[in-house]
């Protein structure tokens, strides 16, 4: 069985989701980087944001999940996070790309522990 939900819907389920699992993040902040990782409950990088850029990289396997549930392209799916992120945390974004955070990602919020911004 298909079911149609309309763009409007699926960027609000979509929303809802990102918020339901992604709302409440730590911020950490690497040397004086401009940039900042936002990092779930279970240590992983799910968005870095680039402050001088306004560039924020939304990690592969959050574009994978949503990908694999509502079938829907790579861009459109930035596009929303991108949308979400500029409502939730209250900073622009000019430009929203997906990253592959891998273990190397891990080893730099272990060593920035000290240095989170936000809880």
């Amino acid at each position: 069985m298909k079911i149609i939900i309309t763009e409007n819907k699926l960027d609000r389920v979509i929303s809802k989701w990102l918020s339901k699992n992604y709302s409440k993040m730590d911020i950490y902040d690497h040397d004086n980087q401009p940039w900042h990782l936002y990092v779930d409950k279970n240590g992983e990088v799910i968005f870095l944001y680039q402050n001088n850029d306004k560039e924020l990289y939304v990690a592969k396997s959050v574009i994978k999940f949503l990908y694999n549930i509502f079938s829907i392209d790579e861009k459109q799916i930035q596009s929303i996070c991108g949308n979400w992120f500029e409502e939730h945390k209250g900073l622009k974004t000019y430009k929203t790309l997906s990253w592959n955070f891998d273990d190397d990602w891990k080893k730099v919020v272990r060593w920035e522990t000290k240095k989170r911004l936000v809880k």
